[in-house]
């Protein structure tokens, strides 16, 4: 026996991509009597939000910066039925900010002329409410931060991610940031390298894209080496260059009496008389806002409790109790669109809310009971637990959300549910085959490529089309 849902009406709250393609996938493909999305900022695009207005200064921090170029083609970035245009440069197909920034606005364009879409409203509390639905307030900065209250049969949480920086938990780590905090930065906070870092000694920690972005832009300007701290081989393309100087993991930091720092690496080395810490460290999903009703009552009173349901401190890092990645095990009208991390997020997006207007429309059917409905979590844990044991590098790309090389079979077994749905979906979404993959693979290659054209230099040696 499985359950069908049937909300009638919906809010959506982030105005990003993974929030504007639920949007639309509700509006098209859902049997819904109200959708709406609210996004906090003045406008679309969350993390590639941007305002050219003369001194803004947004009261949210966003991990992109204003000449950054993606790291996805075109093909990655078009949401079904809608390409996004190519690139007007050649040997450079990757989009920029600005790009991928038009290419949103003029996606939600049609929503926000039909009312589907609120601008500067942020969301400050969820709750779950006995018997059904959901609470929200809202603060409205287009009134002065008026305080709204509205109730939902449903609500979709599309921002995850791009809040909560993550630091490692280092020694010494957490006094630094107490005692010198302008010292420690996060790629959240990045806008290109300026006066602060001419002339000083950075140390950048990771080496995936932003850590990569952030030691290349930093080596004209900063002292040299840049050092660029790394626990494993980079799976993401950047140029070598010889003004960064790659040390391993950080076990320790300590400050000298003149303010400056030092961090201790793993193999007995030092780094002394550093300036400034960057970390290009990622994220961890968290949604503050939240609260849900305990799933199990009170012995005595039989009340439940509102409770939060995401934290910092939850082990493994994930958003808990999610059937499929997506929907709540507890309470299925609670769901979520980009918890898993994937290479390509804007084409997973669109499926997996393609999926969610389908089950909310009683088109698919899901488990009965919050037993069935947390097989995944379960079998996903077991699995996280297997990789781990045969990894020794904490840093192996190996948690809850980034499928990897599970993403495949993920992503295959939702659009075999959307098609049985809606046969006429097959021929709109993306394929999810080998063909698709090799094309994604080939992102890599393409990438480097474009970086040497980039920097006007000759690549040193042949790229393998293979790598990954």
């Amino acid at each position: 026996m499985e359950m069908a849902l049937r909300p009638k009406n919906l809010l959506i709250i982030g105005g990003g991509p993974c929030g504007l393609i639920t949007l639309r996938n509700c509006l098209h493909h859902g049997t819904f009597t109200k959708v709406q999305l609210v996004e906090r900022r003045d406008d679309v695009g969350g993390v590639w939000y941007q305002n050219h207005a003369p001194n803004y200064r947004s009261r949210w921090s966003t991990p992109a910066y204003p000449d950054l170029i993606g790291n996805v083609i075109p093909e990655f970035l078009s949401f079904s039925e809608h390409p996004f245009p190519a690139p007007p440069r050649e040997h450079q197909p990757f989009p920029t900010l600005a790009e991928t920034n038009a290419y949103l606005k003029e996606f939600a364009r049609p929503f926000i002329e039909r009312g589907h879409i609120r601008s500067s409203l942020e969301v400050t509390g969820v709750e779950e409410v006995e018997g059904g639905g959901w609470t929200v307030r809202m603060k409205d900065w287009n009134k002065g931060d008026l305080v709204l209250e509205e109730t939902w049969d449903a609500v979709v949480i599309a921002t995850v991610w791009f809040d909560n920086p993550h630091f490692p938990d280092v020694p010494g780590l957490r006094e630094l940031q107490q005692q010198q905090h302008n010292k420690v930065q996060h790629a959240i906070n990045w806008t290109g390298p300026h006066d602060d870092h001419k002339g000083k000694c950075v140390l950048v920690i990771g080496n995936a894209n932003s850590a990569n972005e952030m030691a290349a832009q930093l080596a004209p300007v900063a002292q040299t080496p840049i050092y660029r701290s790394t626990r494993r081989t980079s799976v993401f393309p950047s140029l070598p260059d010889t003004r960064i100087q790659d040390i391993g993991p950080i076990n320790r930091y300590t400050t000298t009496t003149n303010n400056k720092i030092t961090a201790h690496v793993q193999d007995g080395t030092a780094v002394e008389n550093i300036d400034i810490v960057l970390f290009g460290t990622g994220y961890y999903p968290h949604v503050p806002y939240l609260r849900v009703l305990h799933p199990d009552p009170d012995p005595q009173t039989r009340a439940r409790t509102l409770i939060p349901l995401t934290s910092r401190t939850t082990a493994p890092t994930r958003i808990p109790s999610l059937h499929n990645q997506i929907l709540y095990a507890y309470n299925p009208t609670l769901a979520f669109i980009g918890a898993p991390t994937s290479f390509i997020p804007f084409t997973l997006a669109d499926l997996t809310s393609t999926w969610l207007s389908l089950a909310w429309s009683g088109l698919i059917q899901i488990p009965p009971t919050p037993k069935a409905r947390l097989v995944y979590e379960q079998s996903r844990l077991r699995t996280l637990a297997e990789q781990r044991s045969e990894s020794d590098n904490p840093s192996d790309l190996i948690n809850f959300h980034f499928l990897g090389r599970y993403e495949m079979e993920y992503a295959r077994g939702l659009r075999e549910d959307v098609v049985r749905a809606n046969e006429g979906l097959d021929r709109v979404l993306a394929r999810w085959d080998d063909e698709q993959d090799e094309r994604r693979f080939a992102m890599y290659a393409t990438k480097m490529e474009s970086l040497f054209v980039s920097a006007g230099v000759e690549r040193l040696m042949p790229i393998d089309d293979n790598a990954t």
